[in-house]
């Protein structure tokens, strides 16, 4: 059994039963104690689980998760997830647009779905700008300040000049979780700076997949309340749907 099939094993023993014993596992999908260890430690660093003695429980969704991952890391997890909501906040972008769009490996994958011939883009992450970099359909600004290698994004007090004293038509902002009306997530400084160009922006899109939903991270940087559209995956449950729709207009 490969490793991805392994882990979402693993996920699918904690949906049923809020305990798993590692010795329990390794009789129901053959592998070795020290595999079984490796997946949950992998999976713990991803804000999945909970490692505890001699096995790990389910993460509860209202937990902090105290693990910032990198881009890296970040990348391939919920792929599929990400390229659906990437695909609709290229929806939203119409041609002539003024765009700010935020760090996050979801949003860097917007560039692959835009049709729009023409508009301007402003971003704070370097993967970003990478990606629009070479197209000369598109106008691209690059904020700079002090520069954060663990996500890509420019931060502090040169960023946060920058973005208020700039106007954009629409801003799109990832986020780590969101939990009733708080948006969070890992950082305070890149909280501070999406904040900042969200007050700014004449509309507002919240950017989360629908495993960010009833989570929370260390910092809450705004209220889904004050922002205009959030932008899921449709995997979103129909409870989950309830409960943000009454706070926000959802896309999905």
């Amino acid at each position: 059994m490969i490793k991805e099939e392994r882990q979402k094993a693993l996920l699918a023993f904690l949906d049923k039963q809020e305990f798993v014993k590692v010795s329990d596992i390794t009789e129901k999908i053959k592998v070795t104690e020290m595999t079984v260890r490796r997946d949950l430690k992998e999976l713990e660093k991803q804000g999945k689980l909970i490692r505890v003695h001699g096995g790990a429980k389910a993460m509860n969704k209202k937990e902090l998760s105290f693990f910032e991952l990198s881009h890296i890391e970040k990348k391939n997890i919920h792929l599929k997830e990400k390229e659906e909501v990437a695909k609709k906040i290229a929806e939203q972008i119409k041609t002539g647009d003024t765009v700010f769009l935020g760090p996050g490996t979801t949003i860097e994958l917007v560039y692959d779905y835009l049709t729009c011939d023409f508009a301007k883009f402003v971003t704070n992450s370097i993967h970003v700008f990478d990606k629009f970099k070479n197209d000369n359909r598109f106008e691209l600004i690059l904020i700079g300040g002090s520069y954060r290698s663990k996500t890509g994004a420019f931060v502090g007090t040169i960023a946060n000049d920058t973005v208020a004293s700039i106007q954009v038509h629409k801003a799109f902002i990832g986020v780590n979780g969101i939990l009733n009306d708080a948006v969070t997530n890992s950082n305070e400084d890149e909280g501070v700076t999406q904040r900042i160009i969200l007050q700014s922006a004449h509309k507002k899109y919240i950017i989360a997949d629908h495993f960010k939903l009833d989570r929370q991270d260390f910092y809450k940087f705004y209220s889904l309340s004050k922002a205009d559209y959030l932008i899921t995956d449709s995997s979103i449950s129909d409870e989950l749907s309830a409960k943000y729709g009454e706070i926000i207009k959802i896309i999905h």
